[in-house]
């Protein structure tokens, strides 16, 4: 009785187990290398050639420190109707180790408004051309090959594609070039129905002027606000519902002028506060609800156990009770034994003597 529940365990928890080898909805955006085993397909050695064309290139020329943007276009992809895309910016193709941190690189954005070398498209057969881009900052003039790779469904089968080898070797910033300081990280969140302002640090940096837009949309110019030595500012309006802005900035100064790459900052919802404290309350809670449950059913197992093993034992005690231990003679009546009475007459019939006498 004691493995019932054990099996019950085993067989809950076995159903909810995915037996599936692909993801064809997809995982989310996400840092992951190439064959990583779960953004769209779980077992590579099912991967089947992509027809789709991809590419690479890079937006600008690269400084050690300072962002640029690698943009990817892809075309050819095959669907019977509808399918997510899901797309590596890679340094390696061995399979790991290959994220662009791995080769010392920061990913500022991405082009879904995060930070993640791997994102996802909802793609459609109507579609012929997809074209996105990430923004990058080098860290060291060493060279790197960065590689495009994709992985989508098609025709109930997985496809894997990568590109051919994107190479980028950065160069030192020159004197007296107008640019953003190093450490400058923009913002890439930012709530809905809230007025945003977006600050930016820069080196030998006169005058600046911001282009923003909405993605796909009409671009908007405004001037930057110089509120302390080195220090801009400006404001983007608020977004009513999920949406994604980009901008970027045009730096002016003693040197060539340069523009930074576009950057994307995503609208969403607040995010809700969480106490962690509570939280772990209420798992403990549960736990020791679940120890007790346990507890108080293998208590329950063992007491009907106990209760068979001494219904048993009661009953051959009364059977053992009821039998005569010894055989006695009944008591002689006054007179002593009746005439022609031996003992052991008396002792085996006694009691039928008496009885009639009575």
């Amino acid at each position: 009785m004691k493995r019932i529940p054990l099996l019950i365990i085993v067989v809950t928890l076995l159903s909810f187990s995915s037996f599936s080898v692909a993801n064809p909805g997809g995982v989310g955006d996400g840092d992951f290398d190439m064959q990583c085993g779960g953004a769209c397909h779980g077992d590579s050695s099912q991967n089947q050639s992509s027809p789709a064309l991809l590419e690479l290139a890079l937006d600008n020329t690269a400084y050690v420190g300072l962002p640029v943007s690698v943009t990817a276009t892809v075309s050819g992809v095959q669907f019977s109707s509808s399918d997510t895309l899901g797309l590596f910016l890679i340094t390696d193709t061995t399979g790991h180790s290959d994220l662009p941190e791995d080769a010392g690189w920061t990913i500022i954005s991405d082009q879904n408004g995060g930070d993640n070398n791997y994102v996802e498209l909802e793609a459609s057969s109507l579609n012929t051309e997809y074209v996105l881009s990430w923004t990058l900052k080098p860290t060291s003039t060493e060279s790197t090959n960065f590689y495009l790779s994709i992985h989508h469904g098609g025709e109930n089968a997985p496809f894997f594609g990568i590109s051919s080898a994107l190479s980028v070797t950065p160069e030192v910033v020159p004197e007296n070039l107008p640019r953003l300081t190093s450490d400058y990280a923009p913002k890439i969140t930012r709530d809905l129905g809230e007025n945003t302002t977006i600050k930016i640090s820069t080196l030998d940096v006169d005058e600046m002027s911001i282009e923003w837009r909405l993605v796909d949309g009409e671009t908007a110019i405004v001037n930057a606000s110089n509120t302390a030595d080195g220090m801009w500012q400006f404001e983007l309006p608020a977004a009513l519902q999920p949406s994604i802005i980009e901008w970027r900035a045009t730096l002016r100064g003693d040197g060539p002028d340069q523009t930074t790459p576009w950057f994307r900052i995503a609208a969403q919802e607040p995010a809700l506060e969480v106490d962690q404290t509570m939280v772990y309350l209420q798992a403990l809670a549960l736990s020791l609800f679940f120890v007790g449950l346990v507890l108080s059913l293998q208590n329950k197992f063992s007491t009907e156990m106990d209760s068979v093993g001494i219904e048993e034992v009661d009953q051959t005690a009364f059977v053992t009770q009821s039998a005569p231990v010894t055989e006695e003679a009944p008591p002689l009546p006054e007179g002593g034994l009746p005439d022609g009475w031996t003992m052991e007459q008396w002792k085996w019939y006694g009691h039928e003597y008496l009885e009639g006498s009575q």
